[in-house]
């Protein structure tokens, strides 16, 4: 089973048994609707020669659909969808002559890849909230199913051109935790962000998963 249609069906039926849960609650309220969240990207690779130079970051916002599970409301499933930016900066040098683009590395160039993502998080909540109290202790965790898009590859010395080597389709595991205004999060991807035919100039297959690290903010 392909990891969209895992991811799918995974919805459907937690989103069937939340909903009748959710018809039977005598009280309802929810939490955490809007997030944004600003992190630091560690790329884990098997290149030699790797090298990740600069700042490599990720912003992202959007909006979970928070059903709760029990009367108290401080279990429950959030479903939602959200935009993310990516930045990663490192060594790696994009040959884009001839017919078929290659990567190499380059010294302690800066080289830039960005690209965008729509993003679907499926978690489940654990928290210490009650429907008068807004600040209160957190624990999510889940998985989000990822399609990128708008990708661009700047060299250290160079423009930037639009590129095609980020893999459309992928998926990360999340986690956030922590009190009231200030939570941790946690990402990683579980597969390569590159295409299986992406090389290098020694006909090698690079992979590369990144590890995000940050603060997210929860409103309303």
């Amino acid at each position: 089973m392909s990891l969209r249609r895992l991811f799918c069906a995974g919805i459907l039926l937690l989103g069937c048994k939340a909903m009748a849960q959710q018809d039977s609650l005598s009280t309802k309220y929810r939490e955490d609707q809007f997030y944004v969240s600003f992190g630091l990207q560690l790329q884990q690779e098997n290149i030699n020669g790797f090298k990740q130079n600069g700042f490599s970051n990720n912003f992202q916002f959007g909006f979970v659909r928070d059903i709760p599970l029990n009367a108290k409301g401080r279990t429950a499933v959030g479903l939602g969808v959200g935009y993310a930016y990516n930045r990663l900066i490192s060594n790696l040098y994009l040959d884009s002559e001839g017919e078929n683009s290659s990567f190499s590395i380059k010294g302690n160039d800066e080289n830039r890849q960005t690209y965008s993502s729509l993003v679907i998080p499926l978690s489940l909540r654990f928290r210490t909230s009650t429907p008068d109290r807004t600040d209160f202790w957190r624990f999510y965790g889940g998985l989000k199913y990822i399609l990128n898009f708008a990708e661009y590859y700047k060299p250290f010395y160079g423009k930037s051109i639009q590129s095609d080597f980020i893999r459309k389709n992928n998926a990360a595991v999340i986690l956030s935790m922590g009190y009231n205004t200030w939570n941790l999060f946690f990402e990683y991807d579980l597969k390569s962000i590159y295409k299986s035919d992406v090389k290098f100039s020694e006909d090698r297959h690079p992979h590369l998963q990144t590890i995000k690290l940050g603060l997210i903010f929860y409103i309303l």
